[in-house]
Parts: C-alpha cells; structure tokens; sequence
C-alpha cells in the first residue's frame, strides 16, 4: 500500500471514530447521597420497639385506637420481664387511649417526657407514658415521624408555655402505642409493667 493510500485509510479512520462520538470522556462519577440521619443516641433497652422504629413498627396502625380505663389497662397480661428488641406481646401491635390525672413529669436522660397518670377512679392504677424526643435515633427512623413530630406540637400546646411539671395534678387525655418495660423501680410503674410508649396523642 502505498504512503498516499495509508494516509487516506488513516484520515478516513479519524473522521468515522469522531463521528462516532468520539474517544470516551472521562466520566465523572455520580455524587454519593448523604448517609440517613441517625439522630442522636438517647437510649438502650428496647429502643427501637420504645421509639416504634422497630422492624414491625409498620404493623401498628395510628388510627385503631382501643379506649381503656387505667385500672383496666394495668390489669392486662403482666410482663414485667420486658422482652427482645421487636414487638413481642399482642399489646404492643395496639394504640390504646387513656384518661388520668398527672401524679408525676420528668425528663429523663434519654430525652423522653416520663409522664405518670393515675386512675381517677382507681389511685392505686397509675401507668408511665413515654413522649419520644424525635432527635433521638429510633424516632428520626420511624415510618410514623410525622405522628412522633406532631405529638410534639401537641405536647407544648398543652403545656402552653409553662413548665411540664405544671402539669401535675390535671387531667389529660392520652394514647400511645402499649409496650412492656422491664421493672427497673420506674416512678409510676404499673402492675404489669405495660407502658404507653411512645405517646401518639395528647391533649387537655
């Protein structure tokens, strides 16, 4: 072959391999997401069953809502041994609504809102509900954190710029999802250990 036609063969090569698309630009690789916020960590026993962001928290349903008295509450299956980090007792599947008066308000190293209502009619019923703080890891998870989040709201329109130990000595009315705590000497404890935690509802 001579000069002339290599020439060409090689000039009609670069002309098909531009028309192509050219040689491969160096591509640029795509930007790595942001990892999932996991909020601060709050808590350790049964976390994730505490800030229903434990793997069956999906199952509970906000809106089946089953209205007890406290005494009646207390007086269910008693587990005061608590149990594994999922949802182990049917009680904990259930959103449960309550009345008492407050006999005790705390904010607890875990960031939770301990609130301890009593029976109106029974003093010897009191039963411990839990506010979840959603900053917490667990509640920044959970598929119900716009509920958590709203709660929140809920809670400070009740307490209307006092303090939560105002709350001491009135009523409230208040749903939560049912979970058992083992018994730690937890101020208000009830004789099952069940607890409403965390707190989905909350008003005056």
């Amino acid at each position: 072959m001579g000069r002339s036609l290599r020439a060409a063969c090689c000039t009609w090569l670069l002309l098909t391999s531009w028309a192509c698309g050219g040689p491969s630009a160096p591509t640029t690789p795509a930007p790595t997401p942001p990892a999932p916020n996991p909020g601060l960590s709050c808590g350790v026993e049964r976390w994730f069953v505490k800030t229903l962001a434990d793997q069956d928290a999906a199952a509970v349903s906000l809106s089946d809502v089953a209205a007890i008295s406290i005494h009646d509450l207390t007086a269910l299956p008693s587990h005061c041994e608590g149990g594994p980090d999922r949802r182990s007792y049917p009680e904990e599947f259930r959103v449960f609504e309550i009345v008492g008066r407050v006999i005790f308000v705390a904010h607890e190293d875990d960031r939770d809102y301990h609130i301890v209502l009593e029976d109106p009619n029974d003093t010897s019923s009191s039963v411990v509900t839990e506010l979840a703080d959603t900053m917490c890891s667990g509640a920044v998870m959970s598929p119900h954190l716009a509920s958590l989040r709203s709660v929140e709201g809920m809670f400070a329109t009740v307490l209307n710029g006092a303090s939560p130990t105002s709350l001491v000595g009135s009523t409230v009315r208040v749903r939560g999802v049912g979970f058992y705590d083992f018994d730690h000497n937890q101020r208000g404890r009830s004789k099952n250990c069940i607890e409403l935690h965390p707190i989905v509802f909350i008003s005056r």
